[in-house]
């Protein structure tokens, strides 16, 4: 059974993603590529210490691809905190190889963390949810040891950065291109989706 379009599965690390990733992929597939559709599931959550075994890595890519129509990408993205992302995204990569060779599967790791993408992307973000109106870009975001903390720091008084109440809507406002050239891990989950587009 197949589609004549790409159909996207996930594995992710956190709350936060499971709520964000699909609509953040809705919304770049056609932004990257106009007129672009592909079908994205919702993803798969695996705390980040368990992705990174074999046996739980395993039995998570087997749930994502038993559904019918076979995805034709399944994507892992999980944050590299302190490590080094392209070493993670290796490790991830051999780990899914020794199980599921045959899953056209890529691992994207997120420098520091996911919401580096939204500091890069931070002007998207300006008078959303009592963000600043001013609101700008840090320098080099994804050298930023904090990112929640730094949206918190510009959040009403009161109110705190919370990945599951803020990702998804963040996910639907950061600047998508100024996220891309300043955030390199981002462009790569770009160039990424852009290859499963074909």
């Amino acid at each position: 059974m197949s589609t004549p379009y790409p159909v996207i599965a996930s594995v992710v690390e956190g709350h936060g993603e499971e709520k964000a990733l699909q609509g953040l992929l809705y919304r770049l597939v056609p932004h990257l590529r106009e007129d672009a559709y592909a079908e994205v599931r919702p993803p798969h959550r695996l705390p980040r210490d368990r992705m990174l075994k074999p046996e739980p890595l395993a039995r998570a890519l087997t749930i994502v691809t038993a559904r019918q129509p076979r995805p034709t990408a399944v994507l892992v993205l999980l944050d590299a905190d302190d490590d080094c992302a392209a070493d993670l995204a290796t490790q991830v990569h051999d780990l899914a190889q020794a199980s599921h060779a045959h899953v056209p599967l890529t691992a994207v790791v997120a420098v520091r963390e996911f919401e580096a993408w939204f500091l890069a992307g931070a002007a998207g973000l300006a008078g959303h949810m009592g963000l600043p109106h001013d609101l700008a870009p840090p320098p080099n975001p994804e050298s930023i040891r904090g990112a929640k903390e730094w949206l918190s720091h510009r959040m009403p008084a009161g109110s705190t950065y919370s990945p599951t109440a803020h990702q998804p809507s963040f996910a639907q406002h950061f600047d998508l291109d100024a996220a891309r050239n300043a955030a390199p891990s981002f462009d790569k989950l770009c160039r990424e989706v852009l290859r499963v587009l074909g």
